[in-house]
């Protein structure tokens, strides 16, 4: 039993030490940033930071819509728990999207320590824009740090491996929509997603490099646009924790649903950081 005991407090010590910000260019420092930051420890969510519900992406993808009662702070933990929603013609399950008040998320470093749950719905840590512009043409700009799914059924797997993408989309003068991908070949999460927490990271370096990081390791390199100078990948976002279904995946059963053994996503923490010069008076982000 002992050894059992300290093997989990050392994954878990190990995780903890692991989230750290990379080393930083010649001349720089992090910087923490507290606008897109927090540890979790109170007892409710801080309204200045976030929303229960998002206000940038109301419903969500059917069969599953977003419920501001599905968000709490317990136990040093976001959680949102997701179940079934009755009486509702759409929907029939309830999951939760929180969102930062602020949305100028820009280049910075930015980690997520988080644990999924065990059911068919996914659970995510990501950044978007809304349009800049009522005039044409636009883009909306979307960067998914981490996408995991802690069972897989009939789908991809989402549960073992690290999937992280980017998009571009672009809506010109006629109204004619086009979308720019980029991804990179899944890495292994090990244990899996919804078995341990895992520090998911993301270094947003400039227009055209984004560097994932998982447990403080570089993973990967994605790079938006072939042709940056003209579509560069620099619009400032907001930030999404989001428990969500996917048309690819079997949802949850109601009984999977009632679990709660199974049907929560824990969020321990989210930090944030910028790079300013060293010789810089600046000391956090507010």
């Amino acid at each position: 039993m002992k050894r059992i005991i300290c093997i989990a407090l050392f994954s878990i010590l190990h995780s903890v030490l692991k989230a750290q910000t990379p080393e930083p260019p010649k001349g720089f420092k992090w910087v923490k940033n507290e606008k897109f930051s927090d540890e979790f420890n109170g007892k409710k969510l801080d309204k200045t930071k976030w929303y229960s519900r998002s206000p940038y992406w109301v419903n969500g993808r059917a069969p599953a819509t977003f419920r501001a009662y599905s968000v709490s702070v317990k136990k040093g933990n976001l959680q949102i728990k997701n179940s079934v929603l009755k009486n509702d013609k759409k929907y029939n399950i309830a999951g939760g999207a929180v969102a930062s008040v602020a949305k100028d998320a820009l280049y910075g470093f930015y980690e997520a320590r988080m644990k999924a749950s065990s059911i068919t719905m996914s659970s995510t840590f990501w950044m978007k824009n809304k349009p800049d512009t009522k005039d044409c043409p636009f883009e909306v700009q979307e960067l998914d740090i981490v996408e995991v799914v802690g069972k897989q059924k009939t789908g991809f797997d989402f549960r073992t491996k690290l999937h992280s993408n980017t998009h571009i989309f672009h809506t010109d003068c006629n109204g004619k929509k086009t979308s720019k991908s980029a991804s990179a070949p899944p890495t292994e999460i090990h244990p899996p997603a919804n078995e341990a927490y895992h520090v998911y990271g993301c270094w947003w370096v400039d227009a055209n490099t984004i560097k994932i990081y998982l447990d403080g390791v570089y993973q990967f390199t994605m790079n938006p646009s072939t042709d940056y100078r003209s579509h560069p990948f620099n619009k400032p976002m907001y930030m999404h924790l989001v428990t969500e279904t996917y048309n690819w995946e079997s949802p949850p059963t109601p009984e999977e649903l009632a679990d709660n053994t199974k049907n929560t996503t824990y969020y321990d923490w989210v930090r944030s950081y910028t790079l300013v010069p060293i010789n810089s008076k600046k000391t956090e982000t507010k």
